[in-house]
């Protein structure tokens, strides 16, 4: 439900780059019986989220995940980096990123958008040069090192995201920021 048109075809576009069925609902229409209703109207409900649908994350994690309390960034170093985003370890959103220098945007973003309790970033400790700048650049949040051997053994090339989700889903931890940042640096 939307009164501004360009709201309607945002949340339409990304519902239907997510594949998620939906339905369109007028002002009139009866909206307690839905999980998630997105709208641009004052209107009340638990069910109800008012957007002007350019918070992309936050959405995601609305119909994917409900109110998740995690969120764990994956990230897949490399000149075309991986990166996914999982809210109680569930992929609300995936993509590779052509500029290592986007990472820090992206994260930022993830961070301002969605609603957390907790917020972790997993990098993957391939390859050295890549992963040394991503950790530069992001220096300022809890991040942590984690073995990522065969974290791509049944990605296809060209699809770095699905290591990042291995990534993020990771327990093996070789470091955590704060404690062996510089060790790592030198490694």
């Amino acid at each position: 439900m939307a009164k501004d048109f360009r709201v309607y075809n945002r949340l339409l576009t990304l519902l239907k780059g997510m594949n998620e069925p939906f339905i369109s609902l007028r002002p009139e229409d009866n909206f307690t019986g839905f999980d998630v209703v997105f709208t641009d109207m004052e209107l009340r409900g638990r069910n109800v989220f008012q957007t002007k649908g350019v918070d992309e994350f936050r959405l995601k994690q609305l119909v994917r995940s409900k109110n998740s309390g995690k969120i764990v960034v994956g990230i897949d170093p490399g000149p075309t980096p991986g990166v996914a985003t999982l809210a109680n370890n569930v992929v609300i959103d995936k993509r590779s990123i052509y500029d290592v220098g986007e990472i820090r945007d992206y994260v930022f973003k993830v961070r301002r958008e969605c609603e957390y309790s907790s917020f972790l970033i997993k990098v993957g400790n391939g390859d050295r040069r890549y992963r040394n700048q991503i950790i530069r650049s992001l220096v300022d949040f809890r991040l942590q090192i984690v073995d990522e051997s065969g974290s791509s053994r049944t990605i296809k090339r060209g699809e770095d995201f699905g290591s990042a989700i291995n990534i993020a889903l990771s327990d093996d931890i070789l470091s955590d920021h704060f404690f062996h940042l510089g060790l790592l640096l030198r490694a």
